[in-house]
């Protein structure tokens, strides 16, 4: 076996085993339970084990998401935009994660920083600030001038990183192979999940993608002297490394410090929202985490945009289904939000469409003719979220980012004015949306895509129909049965089978040995020799027996 395996194996089962630890100790034991994992417990903490805090399920699930490090942290992160998967209680908990971590030793940056460009730190910058300006799990940001005296930030993804993610990432594929298997959860892929928590990290942690993504913004606001995206220097950037224009300016929350620049907040207030429906509603491509540490005010009242780590994508038909959810709502039609969830894939074909009706009939009617005054958009959010949680309705993944972004965006407007309101900003941006989508050449130009897409299927449909009846004719038609969760019962049957087995063999060794004992033979110490031997082997066979289901958890 290679070596490197090995040290995989042993990794994995030493992170395994922390895991285990901090479940228990945050009192998710009945998880361990329920995925049989109990074998993984430390004999100690069978015997004796520790008190969870007093606190709810979605804090502690927290606490030991930070406990555990940057790789669920992130998860989490995730999960709290997933009303599909977690319920709202545990949701709100996760949208409070932290992703704030002990800075890494500044020579430790710099080796790093020094090993990304290939040459001494000094041939790239005339000044590099030791002191971080954030630090986080996956990087860290410093300010630095270059030696033509532009003033940048540098980030740096944190040494060793990438091994501690891989391997939690391995440990993640497990264990949702594991839920899939013995939970079997309906309308929801842990595997799936998975996949796309990984391809979402992994973009994350690649600093040559971000700097994509920063490039185009930047070309996309070029015309707009209202906002300010960083310039990227590229001959400085690699996957690890991204160097970037430093801007200067206030905190997007910080009202105060707008107001002695002599900047309006609610001017601020406004042109954030503004840029942010122009980028979801116009665009298609929007910043996914539009929090104040990302958002800054200029001297002369422009908005500065930095962190393009988690950027959102609305595909045309996306942005067509989001068109029909938003119309379906103010005309107080339900049939055309229901056409809306099924084209975003949604509602699939299990689903009992009428008490999603009744829901949202019930939703639209609570909202039906107030004025967008009335309105507020994060408890409109969070309706909408507990009906899909309710309904286990799968919606897209950037919609359900979109979701949360427009509320953090809201809660931004309404620190720097209280009469802030998103929906009536975001009414003409909507109403332009809905005029492309119902524009004739854009409807003429769907219907013929659509068009070709059918005579390509009928085009096909024949070949396929002849292949398939050939098949049938020549008795080469199979029917494939499959059945879940017997692997689990057959493992379990086969283990219980063995300890019945070695228990008889137990028994009749013991038994045995007894009889032996009254017979002549060779004696050692004055007892027969061969039950002195059959004591001793039902000895070993007992203690296995004891340990292995010691280690089962069962008992």
């Amino acid at each position: 076996m290679p070596f490197g395996f090995m040290q995989r194996r042993y990794r994995h089962l030493r992170r395994y085993r922390q895991i285990v630890e901090v479940l228990l100790r945050y009192g998710f034991d009945y998880v361990l339970a329920q995925l049989d994992l109990q074998h993984l417990i430390p004999f100690r903490r069978r015997l004796m084990p520790p008190t969870p805090p007093e606190q709810t399920r979605g804090a502690r699930l927290r606490a030991a998401l930070e406990t555990l490090g940057p790789t669920f942290v992130k998860l989490g992160q995730i999960l709290s935009t997933r009303p599909d998967i977690v319920p709202e209680d545990i949701a709100q908990e996760l949208s409070l994660l932290q992703d704030h971590v002990p800075p890494v030793d500044a020579q430790a940056i710099i080796r790093e920083v020094e090993r990304e460009l290939g040459r001494p730190l000094e041939e790239s910058f005339a000044l590099f600030d030791s002191e971080p300006l954030a630090a986080a799990s996956i990087g860290q940001v410093h300010r630095a001038v270059l030696r033509d005296g532009t003033e940048v930030v540098v980030k740096v993804r944190r040494p060793g990183i990438e091994d501690v993610v891989a391997t939690d990432l391995e440990i993640l594929e497990s264990l949702a192979g594991l839920i899939e298997e013995r939970l079997r959860p309906e309308r929801f892929s842990p595997r799936e999940f998975v996949e796309e928590f990984t391809r979402v990290l992994r973009r994350e942690m690649d600093y040559h993608l971000e700097a994509g993504n920063i490039e185009r913004f930047r070309r996309a606001w070029a015309n707009e002297p209202r906002v300010r995206i960083p310039e990227v220097y590229w001959e400085l950037t690699t996957s690890r490394l991204l160097v970037m224009e430093y801007i200067r300016g206030v905190k997007v929350d910080d009202r105060d410090g707008l107001i002695q620049r002599g900047i309006d907040p609610r001017d601020v207030a406004r042109l954030g929202a503004e840029v942010f429906l122009r980028m979801v509603l116009i665009d298609g491509v929007f910043h996914g985490d539009p929090h104040p540490g990302n958002l800054f005010v200029m001297d002369d009242g422009s908005l500065g945009i930095i962190d393009f780590g988690v950027v959102g994508r609305l595909d045309r038909e996306t942005m067509s289904s989001v068109a029909d959810l938003f119309v379906g709502v103010t005309r107080r039609d339900t049939d055309r939000v229901l056409r809306g969830l099924i084209r975003l894939g949604a509602l699939g074909d299990d689903i009992d469409l009428r008490p999603v009706r009744r829901d949202l009939e019930e939703l639209i009617d609570r909202h039906y003719g107030k004025s967008l005054k009335q309105l507020e958009f994060g408890p409109l959010v969070n309706e909408v979220l507990q009906l899909a949680h309710r309904h286990r309705l799968r919606l897209p993944s950037d919609l359900l980012l979109l979701g949360k972004a427009l509320v953090t965006i809201e809660g931004v407007g309404k620190s720097l004015d209280p009469e802030f309101n998103a929906l009536e900003v975001a009414k003409p941006w909507a109403k332009e949306l809905v005029r492309r989508q119902l524009d004739p050449s854009a409807v003429a130009h769907r219907a013929l895509a659509e068009g070709v897409e059918y005579l390509q299927l009928l085009g096909r449909l024949p070949e396929k129909l002849d292949r398939s009846l050939t098949r049938l004719l020549r008795g080469e038609l199979q029917v494939r049965f499959l059945h879940e969760g017997l692997d689990r019962t057959v493992q379990r049957l086969e283990r219980t089978s063995n300890r019945v087995a070695m228990a008889i063999v137990l028994a009749a060794l013991i038994v045995g040995s007894g009889i032996v004992l009254q017979a002549q033979g060779p004696i050692w110490w004055g007892v027969p020799a061969l039950g002195v031997i059959g004591f001793v082997l039902a000895a070993f066979i007992g203690l296995g027996l004891v340990v292995g289901i010691l280690r089962s958890g069962r008992f």
